[in-house]
């Protein structure tokens, strides 16, 4: 911690709207030097507003701007753009990757700052032909690695990457600039198995105890009280609460986030579907998923039933939506509504009124808009 009376970050009184539409009403909080800030509130609650201001999004400038004043080490700034706020030390890791899928992770790591070295033409004809020095590339992604805390291999190209690392490498990317002083992450668990999440968190705590701030928003509460030493809930514009995350628990931030007190739901018997007849019949199933190979499985789904899939990363439960989807060579046989889907088609997979939410929401569902 800092000994510095002013703390890194003051938002004061900060508001927005987008043409009429009130969306912040004077949001005040404050984070210390080396202090991790949980920031909660539900969908549609302010957070990413507030953050696209903090780092100069372009859609705020765009959009009328802002009321109110941030300070960073208790001087006002105003970043027009996130250049600006990078410049300042300011990071961000957004929910959707703004990754090269072409370009290894090191590539991607040191993307738009690779460093340089001189070489006979570039010596005659200057710098523009200067060529990249590979092994300071390699030394500094590494070293960005090794900060973060989480092995991830830098040679690997991203379009081959499990979406965990692509995630990991997001975050190695702000932690290889060498003014980082603050680093806000958006959901960065919501793509993330419970053991790649733990190894966060880890790398958060690490982060810390470096002097870099965070401010880490998530839907997974327990993960703001695991790592956090304060929260701010936001609900409806408005902060609602600033607190010690020591001092609060999982139902005081959930009842802050809805405004109500949310009692947990009793767990009644489960009810009989005996009656119901089978939706979707999944026979002999294989899907050949680099990393979530799946053999010969088998399924019925009823009518109007949940059905659930639990297993460890890698054993096979996301291989079955996706060979159902048609996304990776499959075979077997699957019904749905009395006809039979044929397998590596996603167009007719979704002509038989089949839909799918990937946990890669961009790459998989752009795929399957082009099928």
């Amino acid at each position: 911690m800092t000994n510095n009376v002013n703390p890194l970050l003051q938002m004061q009184n900060i508001k927005k709207d987008f043409f009429g539409n009130q969306v912040l009403t004077d949001i005040n909080f404050t984070l210390g030097e080396g202090e991790v800030l949980g920031l909660c509130g539900e969908n549609g609650a302010g957070k990413s507003t507030l953050m696209k201001i903090l780092f100069g999004m372009d859609v705020i400038r765009e959009s009328g701007g802002y009321g109110g004043d941030i300070l960073i080490d208790g001087q006002k700034v105003e970043f027009n753009t996130p250049f600006d706020a990078l410049e300042a030390g300011i990071g961000m890791v957004h929910q959707e990757f703004s990754l090269i899928p072409g370009f290894s992770a090191t590539e991607n790591i040191l993307l738009n700052r690779e460093p340089c070295k001189k070489n006979i033409v570039s010596e005659v004809f200057g710098d523009r032909l200067n060529t990249l020095d590979y092994k300071e590339m390699d030394r500094r992604s590494s070293a960005a690695i090794e900060k973060m805390g989480v092995a991830i291999d830098a040679n690997m190209v991203i379009s081959d990457m499990p979406v965990g690392h692509k995630q990991f490498t997001e975050i190695a990317r702000e932690l290889s600039k060498d003014q980082l002083k603050l680093l806000i992450l958006d959901e960065p668990t919501a793509v993330l198995t419970e053991k790649e999440a733990e190894a966060l968190l880890e790398s958060i705590r690490g982060m810390a105890a470096r002097g870099i701030s965070v401010i880490f928003i998530t839907h997974r509460l327990h993960e703001i009280l695991a790592v956090c030493d304060k929260v701010v809930v936001m609900r409806d514009g408005f902060v609602v609460r600033d607190v010690p995350a020591k001092e609060t628990s999982v139902e005081d931030i959930t009842k802050w986030m809805v405004g109500r007190d949310v009692q947990s739901a009793a767990v009644g018997e489960a009810r009989s579907n005996d009656g119901a007849r089978t939706i979707m019949s999944i026979q002999n199933l294989w899907v050949d998923m680099p990393g979530e190979t799946v053999r010969d499985v088998s399924l019925d789904i009823k009518e109007g039933e949940i059905l659930g899939i639990g297993g460890l990363a890698g054993q096979g439960k996301l291989g079955i939506p996706n060979g159902v989807m048609g996304l990776y060579e499959a075979g077997g046989k699957v019904t749905f509504n009395g006809g039979e889907i044929p397998l590596n088609d996603p167009r007719k997979c979704l002509d038989s009124s089949l839909a799918f939410v990937s946990e890669d929401r961009r790459e998989v569902g752009l795929l399957l808009d082009e099928s």
